[in-house]
Parts: C-alpha cells; sequence; structure tokens
C-alpha cells in the first residue's frame, strides 16, 4: 500500500540544521541537536524514539509552537521553500491547522468536555474557510463519515465523554483533515488504545492521507507501526536524528549500533523453556464459573464484567488473560486478591477454596498472591521512599525487624535489577521502567508462590519494555513463579506465556497452549485480535526481508 514518491519531487517540508533548547537559569538546555530532513508530498514519514528523544517537540518546531521557555537557537523549517519563522502573524496562523494539522495524543483530553463535537470541528473549518454554519455542518458531518463514524450526524451532536476512545480519535482526525491540510502530524495519535482500535484508525488516516494527497508524520515509540505503515523511518536519540532510510533497508540492515538495538528490542523473544517437563504438574490455582457483577448507571440495572469464566495455572507457569480494555481481565485480577469480592463461583488455591474465607485468614495467603499494578505511579504513594513501599507487605503480613526487612528490601532491589541506592528515593525520582521494577520489588518481597502482573509493560519505551520482559522471564526462571499475565500487549504474550485465554465481555471464548492459539486461532474474536498484531517480524517475512546485519554480527 506504500506509495514511496519519486526522487525528482521537491519536499513540501525541510528542516537545516535545527537546534532547540530550554532556557534555564543555568543557561540553554539543548533539546533538538542539528535536525536535518525533508518531507515529500504524499509521504508516510514515521519518527521512531524513546522518551525524551525530542519528537514531540520536533513536531512542534515543524508548526513553529513551542511551549513556554522553548525556543529555537538556530536552523530553519521551510514549507513550501519558505521559512516559516518569517511568517506574518496572520499566515503562521492559517499555516497551523490549515496546512499542516496537528493530531496529539489522548483525544478526550483535546475536546472540549461541554461543546458537541460536530461543533468543534465546525470551529476548526470556519477559522480557516469561509462557510456559512449550515455548510460547514454538513462538510463536518459528511466527513465524520468519511473517518469511519456511524450514525455521523447523531455522533456530531454528541459530547466527548459520550464516545469511546477510538471514536473519539476519529473525531480528532477528522478535525485534523477538514481543512484539507498537506502535512498531518500524528503524535503518538493511538497511544493508550486497544490494539484492534489502534489498528482501525491508523489504518482509516493511512488511507485518508493517500486518497486526498496528505502527507502524514506519524510519530511513536512503536517500530511495528513504523514497520507496516511508513514509507521512510526516522531514527531519533537525544534530539539527534540517528539514522534516516526507508523502511525496508531499515529492517533488513540498520545502520547505527542503537537503531539495531532497538529493532532487536521490537521483536518477541522465544518462548521461555521454563514449562516443566510432565503436563501432569500440580494446579496451583484453580478458578471454577466466577461471576462479578456491577451496579449499572441506572437503578436497577446491572453490568456482569466477569462472566462465567473458569481456568486454571500450574505451579512454575504463566497464563496469560488477553483482551481489549474492558473485557474483564483486570477485574479477575482483583478478585483474586480480594480487592473486589466476587459475585460467585470459586476461587481454589493450592487445593484449598479461599473464595469464603474471612479476612483475617486471607490476609496470611496475601504474602503467597501478589499482584503488580498497571499503573505504578498511582499504585506508590509519593511520599514514600522506596524502601517503605516496598517493606509495607512485610511489616503488614510479617514480624521482621528493621534490619530483617531493610536486607530483604536490598535483596528484591537486586532482583529487579536496580541498585541499593534507589531504596532511598521517592517514586517522583525514578523512571517509568524504575516504578514497573519498584512495583514488581514490592510484589516479590514476601516471596510469594504467584504473582498476578497487570499490564506490565503498557505505555513503556521500546528497550524499557524488552527489559521488563526479560527480568519478568529471569523472574520465572530464578524463583519457579506461577503467574497470570494480564495484558492486550500480543508481542509480550508470545514472549512470556505457556498458556493463553482470550477474554471478551467478560467472558473467556478460547484458551490453549500459546503456540496453538497463535498459530490457529478458533474464534472469530481471537482471529480479529492477531490481526491487529503489528509485529516487526510479520513485515520483515511478508516482505521477504532478511535481516542483513543479524548475519554480519555473528
Amino acid at each position: 500500500m506504500r506509495g514511496v514518491p519519486t526522487s525528482v519531487e521537491l519536499p513540501l517540508l525541510k528542516i537545516e540544521g535545527l537546534d532547540v533548547a530550554f532556557a534555564s537559569p543555568e543557561g540553554d538546555k539543548p533539546i533538538l541537536k542539528d535536525v536535518d530532513f525533508e518531507l515529500r508530498p504524499n509521504e508516510i514519514l514515521g519518527i521512531v524514539g524513546e522518551t525524551g528523544a525530542g519528537k514531540s517537540i520536533l513536531a512542534r518546531a515543524m508548526i513553529d509552537l513551542f511551549p513556554s521557555g522553548v525556543r529555537r537557537t538556530s536552523g530553519e523549517v521551510f514549507l513550501r521553500g519558505n521559512a516559516i519563522s518569517q511568517f506574518r502573524d496572520a499566515d503562521r496562523r492559517a499555516m497551523r491547522g490549515g496546512e499542516i494539522a496537528l493530531i496529539g495524543t489522548n483525544a478526550k483530553a483535546l475536546l472540549d468536555p461541554v461543546e458537541m463535537v460536530g461543533k468543534q470541528v465546525v470551529r476548526v473549518l470556519r477559522s480557516h474557510r469561509r462557510l456559512s454554519k449550515v455548510e460547514a455542518w454538513q462538510q463536518a458531518v459528511e466527513l465524520l463519515a468519511s473517518v469511519g463514524i456511524v450514525d455521523p450526524e447523531q455522533r456530531a451532536r454528541a459530547y466527548p465523554h459520550e464516545l469511546s476512545g477510538g471514536m473519539a480519535q476519529r473525531v480528532v482526525i477528522a478535525m485534523a483533515l477538514i481543512t484539507k491540510p498537506k502535512i498531518v502530524l500524528a503524535d503518538d495519535a493511538t497511544l493508550g488504545l486497544d490494539a484492534t482500535v489502534s489498528v482501525q484508525v491508523l489504518d482509516m488516516l493511512v488511507e485518508r492521507a493517500r486518497t486526498l494527497g496528505v502527507s502524514v508524520v506519524l510519530i511513536t515509540h512503536d517500530l511495528g507501526i513504523i514497520a507496516h505503515y511508513c514509507d521512510r523511518v526516522a531514527i531519533m536519540r537525544q534530539g539527534r536524528i540517528e539514522e534516516m532510510r526507508d523502511t525496508a533497508g531499515f529492517l533488513a540492515d540498520p545502520r547505527t549500533s542503537y537503531s539495531r538495538e532497538l529493532l532487536e528490542a521490537a521483536k518477541a523473544r522465544p518462548v521461555p523453556a521454563l514449562r516443566p517437563t510432565g503436563r501432569d504438574e500440580a494446579t496451583l490455582l484453580e478458578v471454577r464459573n466466577l461471576v462479578k457483577i456491577f451496579p449499572g448507571s441506572r437503578p436497577g440495572e446491572t453490568v456482569r464484567a466477569v462472566d462465567d469464566v473458569s481456568f486454571s495455572v500450574r505451579r512454575g507457569e504463566t497464563l496469560a488473560l488477553v483482551g481489549e480494555s474492558g473485557s474483564g481481565k483486570t477485574t479477575i485480577g482483583q478478585c483474586l486478591v480480594r480487592l473486589l469480592q466476587s459475585t460467585s463461583g470459586q476461587i481454589v488455591f493450592d487445593g484449598e477454596d479461599v473464595t469464603q474465607w474471612p479476612e483475617a485468614r486471607f490476609r496470611k495467603l496475601r504474602r503467597r498472591v501478589q499482584m503488580v499494578f498497571q499503573e505504578p505511579y498511582v499504585a506508590l504513594n509519593p511520599r514514600w521512599r522506596v524502601r517503605h513501599l516496598i517493606d509495607e507487605p512485610l511489616r503488614m503480613l510479617e514480624r521482621m525487624s528493621t534490619e530483617e526487612r531493610l536486607k530483604r528490601v536490598h535483596h528484591v532491589l537486586d532482583l529487579v535489577n536496580l541498585p541499593s541506592r534507589h531504596a532511598e528515593f521517592f517514586p517522583h525520582e525514578l523512571t517509568a521502567g524504575e516504578q514497573k521494577r519498584i512495583g514488581m520489588a514490592r510484589a516479590l518481597v514476601t516471596e510469594p508462590d504467584f504473582v498476578i502482573f497487570d499490564e506490565p509493560t503498557t505505555a513503556l519505551d521500546i528497550r524499557v519494555r524488552a527489559q521488563i520482559i526479560d527480568l519478568v522471564r529471569d523472574l520465572q526462571s530464578r524463583m519457579g513463579l506461577s503467574a497470570l499475565f494480564i495484558t492486550h500487549d500480543l508481542n509480550s504474550v508470545r514472549s512470556l506465556a505457556h498458556d493463553v485465554a482470550v477474554m471478551n465481555r467478560g467472558r473467556i471464548v478460547e484458551t490453549g497452549t500459546m503456540e496453538d492459539v497463535f498459530r490457529q486461532p478458533q474464534d472469530p474474536y481471537t482471529r480479529k485480535l492477531l490481526s491487529a498484531e503489528l509485529a516487526v517480524e510479520h513485515v520483515a517475512a511478508a516482505q521477504g526481508i532478511t535481516p542483513v546485519w543479524k548475519e554480519t554480527t555473528r
């Protein structure tokens, strides 16, 4: 589907020697350093890099709209051969949204919560085109239909909170396309969306861009997106573009060591050889006909978040619970550790039905069953040092001296590959990857038999995500852990799970070994999930790309 422009076409956008810095009392701190590249007409260009690489600042440099305290120190951005720094204010306003449109992350945060979405699209259109309200409304509804919104007339009269995340993202894309710009900057536009919704949104954006002749800059930390949608790719690191070339060439033979490291980290690892040789291993956890019902938003209304779910996990094995947001995965995990009380069903742990145990008795079980939460920064008390966060379960469940607890804290910090000095840090002093590791250390400090990992790789940079996967695998091997791995990241499932259970609307629709489910999915919903996996390996295999760099490094 790629339509790589010919080399004779003049660049639509050109950046030459761009330096951008943040002003501070100690002097300017560089953000972008000597950035050069061109964007061609009708091209899909991917910019990939880790957090702090400068991707979002680069997007804002393209429309000359920097955050407070950030400024261009040298270099220039040219639009159709004209330096945008020389634009008059009126021309600059017309350029933003008119010729270059920006799509940001978290659509619902970008939309006005007290105005109908259709009116917001109309407002953008009328700020760039002389149209009556009736004409603008008609065009807005037509565009909402073209971006895949069902019943666009009715949806145009909805407020943002009445839309799903994917629907809200489509509205934001419609707002970007309504003025028929020449360039669309998509800055992590699908971050946080389910895989199926993300693919639908990206497919629609790229298809509309191809149809309308729009150039797109896809800014992301997901190399799978780059591999599937982009004509060329730019690899950013610490404010510089380290490598820029056609996507197929990059996948076959990345030129820098950093590029090779990113590409390798994006690929699934082989399934760990942790499964016991015999299939008659004792079952550690068995869930039978679990049901969890929540009260609905209206009187008398109920929601069956978990509907007659059954599964089991053997000692030393990992079951991946896979599904989209709202399928009931996290609710099951919270029922297992009794953060939520199940409505009915049985939870059998190590041969004992613990469902109706009184709280005092169940508390003792918590040392054997722990949970790593999806958002560690939210789960970690910001006023406590790391050592207090990690040793809290020991203070509640074990009789240990202060010295013994500190020794255990240092031990689990070592297990998660963090230096002991981190024990004195506060959560805000840690990176996202370090926060995830602290969440794991807190769960491991009681030396549990069973751990529930709730989305441990979500929204992490490529290399950090790979490090967390390797860490979980190492912990399984060294500690013999049994685990429930809750995720919608299918690449991680390939790397970690022995067995897979696929959830849809509160029910398990398919179970089996990881190999069987991924190779021969039986349920239509499972096939839909797998078709939305944007794996780098799939693109390379489909295009017959042989990774030359691996051959040369053996």
